[in-house]
């Protein structure tokens, strides 16, 4: 879908002509940016928790104090898990344990072990506690074999529970009551929900059922639904139920008198995460733009705050609460290499016209990855001369054109309103350097008092310059390539079209050569994306489709399936054990990758790159990257943030997929990789299959590094152009045209295209 999305930027841009975009930028910025009228400032109150508490859950907030449960202290001679309730004052402090609240009173006497989880916390409007707990006592047979999940599901239960407490102030029980009846016989019930009303009646959701109790415990009734997702609490003191209808998302309040749901009121697309609203906004929702209140007198909803804009990160978010002075107190937990970080979050609205002055620049993105997301909110926190303000034009798109968010930036930067930084992750990168929009970073690289060209993977930059300049940076990169066992594909990296066709015309019973998944159109489509150098030179404003080796191509392109059959799936190590696929076609992300494929092809593996004329078909990708617009208002500023993501502390933490760029970075995971730990070889586990994943040698790291300095270029991204072969390509697949034919109105349409580019 991404890839489809951003053909109409330059498809537009063409058809206005090359001089409109440079024309409509004009030779000063005109991307002002136009503050809001006001914005939600943070304070952010670090919480300093109890030892031995790595995280909390079930964080409630009621009055002035916030509640919540960790994990209780393992006691030898009382072996079983469980939840402690802790109370803590609204700024962070005077943290205490509940002093009487009890788990279990009493271990059964054939038990070993044992836990209690609390599933959810709820304060009535008198100060009770509620909590709705699962527990179960077990013991493991003798014969028990000591793998751990073996002898977990092996336990014998002596005493099960689920039920629903109510406590005083200090954690003393004032009732308690099983509701594991209301299972109607299922081994397992499980509480998707929790939630009590001004009358104290109780409300337990389950699967697709709701459960109605009096405060005493009794059941009042039942009603259906698709799934229950979330209860929230009303202003009136009644309860509601958000979830799926029959007219989309649904928030209905539950009528206790008449035993059923009030008229529904339609929610937002948007509104998956749903909290407690004040009389002004009778509930919030958030989603990853921002939060919103949905008006009690009107129904609309209206955004509150911008995430980013108030300097908060989504990642850990937890309860969010209207505190009476009008301020929002978000709580947030996170986990990293250095371990959990607790914090409150008290958002008060401030006129923006207050804030510090600071250089404001402008990041225009297409989906915001999460790490660059938490890297923007940390920049923009900690710098006291800049921030960062950003829009992701996917929020603009609709159920009805989910292009419009890149038609809208299309719009704007032929307009002349170009912003400062371009996350050009889903752009089409290449079109924006041939229109002179970016600026060159290898100067900037170069002035930086800390860095050098020499701290980064120099063969990784290179790959990815345009005319020796480098027009992005990006932290994360991989390798496209095929690779296969050297007996099979040839000793040597490197092959062209008619080497390929050769290997798999000399293994006929290999029926899924290059897996099962490949149809016609999407092995074309990842063979132009992969080498689109090949065919376009974007310079000189010319195209090669008439070449042999895009004939041949298109007529290996023709023997595989016109779509795949998903009913009839066979795993890759199943179909690569039994000789049946040969050729492995990926990107090369890890280290984890040489040693699965290694075992998976039986002990050695080759790259052999994908075909092409030079025989050097290894692309590199990029999964983030960032650029400087030469209508930048503050270059230096802009590169201030954009060094975060090459410095090899922000690498080592931030990275889940891909290689690092940064030398030290990706060296330390080498010699992980290269490292055999306490325990030997590593074992994975692929549809049944086991791999064993052994230690890199160090002829391994040269293979591996030998790899990465081949990819010669970066991929490409053209949807317009795609689009241009798909079509030909199509009648050619239909024997409407012969690959020849094809390969010469292609040859016609593209010089246009891409004449027109250039």
């Amino acid at each position: 879908m991404k890839r489809t999305v951003v053909c109409l930027i330059f498809a537009l841009i063409a058809s206005m002509m090359a001089a409109a975009l440079l024309t409509g930028c004009g030779s000063e910025p005109e991307n002002d940016f136009e503050p809001p009228e006001y914005v939600y400032f943070p304070d952010v109150v670090p919480l300093s928790l109890p030892d031995g508490i790595d995280w909390i859950d079930n964080v409630t907030v009621s009055g002035d104090k916030i509640y919540f449960t960790a994990s209780g202290e393992f006691d030898e001679d009382f072996p079983f898990h469980f939840n402690d309730i802790f109370t803590m004052d609204l700024d962070g402090t005077n943290i205490k344990k509940l002093p009487d609240y009890i788990a279990a009173a009493e271990f059964p006497a054939d038990a070993e072990q044992g836990n209690v989880q609390i599933y959810s916390i709820y304060i009535d409007k008198t100060g009770n506690i509620w909590v709705a707990e699962r527990g179960e006592f077990f013991y493991f047979p003798e014969d028990t074999d000591d793998d751990d999940w073996e002898r977990w599901y092996s336990r014998k239960i002596v005493e099960e529970f689920t039920r629903v407490r109510k406590l005083n102030d200090t954690g003393s029980e004032l009732l308690s009551f099983d509701i594991g009846h209301l299972s109607s016989g299922s081994d397992w019930f499980y509480i998707s929900d929790f939630a009590i009303d001004d009358e104290s009646n109780i409300y337990i959701g389950s699967d697709s059922t709701i459960h109605v109790l009096s405060s005493e415990g009794k059941p009042l009734f039942t009603l259906d639904v698709q799934w229950v997702e979330r209860f929230i609490s009303m202003q009136d003191g009644s309860v509601a139920h958000m979830g799926w209808g029959g007219r989309g998302r649904e928030l209905s309040k539950i009528d206790v008198a008449g035993r059923s749901f009030s008229s529904p009121v339609d929610l937002p697309d948007n509104a998956h995460n749903i909290y407690s609203g004040n009389d002004e906004y009778s509930l919030l929702f958030s989603d990853n733009n921002g939060l919103y209140g949905i008006e009690a007198l009107t129904g609309e909803s209206v955004l509150l705050l911008n995430w980013i804009d108030s300097d908060m990160t989504l990642e850990g978010l937890g309860s969010i609460t209207f505190l009476s002075d009008g301020r929002i107190l978000v709580t947030s937990q996170t986990w990293n290499s250095g371990g959990a970080r607790h914090e409150l979050v008290f958002l008060t609205k401030t006129p923006y016209s207050e804030l510090p002055d600071r250089i404001t620049l402008t990041l225009a993105t297409f989906y915001l990855d999460w790490n660059i997301r938490n890297a923007i909110v940390q920049f923009n926190r900690s710098s006291t001369t800049h921030r960062i303000s950003v829009t992701d034009y996917s929020e603009f798109n609709t159920d009805d054109d989910w292009q419009a968010g890149v038609t809208r930036l299309s719009a704007e930067i032929i307009a002349g309103n170009v912003p400062d930084i371009l996350d050009v992750s889903n752009l089409p990168f290449d079109q924006y350097v041939a229109k002179d929009l970016l600026v060159d970073l290898y100067p900037l690289i170069d002035s930086d008092p800390e860095l050098s060209r020499g701290d980064f993977l120099e063969s990784v930059l290179r790959a990815t310059e345009i005319n020796g300049g480098l027009y992005k940076v990006f932290p994360t990169f991989s390798v496209i390539t095929m690779l296969g066992h050297p007996s099979v594909v040839g000793s040597y990296p490197g092959w062209n079209m008619d080497e390929f066709i050769k290997v798999l015309d000399s293994n006929p019973d290999a029926d899924f050569a290059l897996g099962q998944g490949l149809t016609k159109l999407n092995f074309l489509q990842a063979l132009f994306m992969f080498s689109m150098d090949d065919f376009v030179d974007r310079g000189a404003g010319k195209v090669n489709f008439e070449s042999n080796d895009f004939i041949a191509l298109l007529e290996f392109a023709n023997t595989l399936p016109d779509d795949y059959d998903w009913d009839n799936y066979i795993s890759e190590p199943e179909l690569i054990a039994t000789g049946r696929q040969i050729i492995t076609a990926t990107g090369f992300n890890s280290f984890d990758d040489f040693q699965m494929y290694r075992a998976m092809f039986g002990g050695d593996i080759v790259f052999k790159g994908l075909p092409a004329e030079n025989r050097n078909g290894f692309s590199l990708t990029t999964y983030t990257g960032f650029a400087i617009t030469n209508k930048c208002r503050d270059v230096d500023g802009a590169w201030e943030f954009l060094r975060t993501f090459l410095n090899e502390d922000w690498q080592n933490e931030s990275i889940w997929y891909g290689m690092p760029t940064n030398k030290n970075a990706f060296n330390k995971l080498l010699e992980k990789a290269m490292t055999e730990d306490e325990y030997g070889s590593r074992f994975m586990s692929w549809d049944g299959f086991m791999l064993e994943m052994e230690t890199l040698t160090q002829a391994d790291a040269d293979q591996i590094m030998a790899l990465i300095d081949s990819a010669s270029g970066s991929v490409g991204q053209d949807d317009a152009l795609w689009t241009i072969i798909s079509e030909c390509a199509s009648d050619f697949f239909s024997g409407k045209s012969t690959a020849q034919d094809a390969a010469r109105i292609i040859q016609n349409r593209a010089s246009i295209y891409i004449s027109e580019q250039s």
